[in-house]
């Protein structure tokens, strides 16, 4: 496996996927600081995850499938290797520029909070703390893979313009309205954006998760979701995973 996914990251050394990896937190955290200033924190997750995430691993995705797509994948079909191996190599390439991604964002909004902060005496109305920011991170990494077999196959059998519509349309209502509904976790774009509001107190409009605020109820801030929502979201990524890599490997034998 270790192979595959080597061979997987030389495809892409000259383009400008890495590229993409970065640009995207550094626009989330430098329009925050420009634009928020005292919600700077959480305006920055929260454009991250709701937005600017959805649209890189969209975008990531789109690179990762469709260099091979582009020659109808016959570049890879012909090799003597597993076609279901190769399909493993993408998704865990996705994770792994995925999870990078998401690093640079916490290191960037700490540092540039920690220097409005000190340098320039700014006050922040909501600041989460340094524990609460990283254990953020991760569930924002955790609970958002099942994105990446997801935006993969429908760039395999829609194209990449045609996969980010569909992904951004789709995530952009259920990330701010179905992650409200008790049922939040039978749909996986709902979980992270419902996750965050006990974790970083911020809903999924952005405003901060207090009594009085538009959409807020108690039961957003229970601790318990996220003993619902990060187990379903890991289960979507494996059913996505498995159904796509499946789907992968069929279209050699048929």
């Amino acid at each position: 496996m270790k192979r595959y996914f080597r061979a997987e990251k030389l495809k892409y050394r000259h383009t400008f996927l890495k590229g993409i990896v970065v640009l995207m937190p550094l626009i989330s955290v430098f329009f925050s600081a420009m634009l928020t200033h005292a919600y700077f924190a959480v305006d920055s997750y929260n454009w991250w995850y709701m937005i600017l995430y959805p649209g890189m691993l969209g975008i990531v995705c789109g690179m990762i499938g469709g260099k091979d797509k582009r020659k109808k994948n016959f570049t890879i079909w012909s090799l003597p290797c597993s076609m279901e191996k190769i399909w493993d190599a993408k998704v865990l390439l996705g994770a792994a520029l995925s999870g990078i991604a998401v690093g640079i964002t916490i290191i960037l909004t700490i540092i540039m909070g920690q220097f409005m902060e000190s340098a320039l005496h700014m006050k922040f109305i909501i600041q989460p703390s340094l524990k609460m920011q990283l254990t953020a991170g991760l569930l924002m990494w955790l609970t958002t893979l099942w994105q990446i077999p997801f935006c993969l196959l429908l760039s395999q059998k829609m194209g990449t313009f045609v996969m980010l519509l569909i992904h951004m349309g789709s995530y952009a209502i259920i990330s701010a309205a179905i992650s409200l509904k008790p049922w939040f976790a039978a749909l996986p774009g709902a979980i992270t954006s419902r996750l965050m509001c006990p974790v970083l107190g911020i809903l999924p409009n952005g405003l901060p998760a207090v009594e009085g605020q538009m959409t807020y109820s108690p039961e957003l801030m229970e601790l318990q979701n996220l003993m619902i929502g990060l187990p379903a979201a890991i289960l979507w990524f494996l059913i996505l995973w498995l159904v796509s890599r499946k789907w992968f490997e069929r279209q050699v034998t048929v």
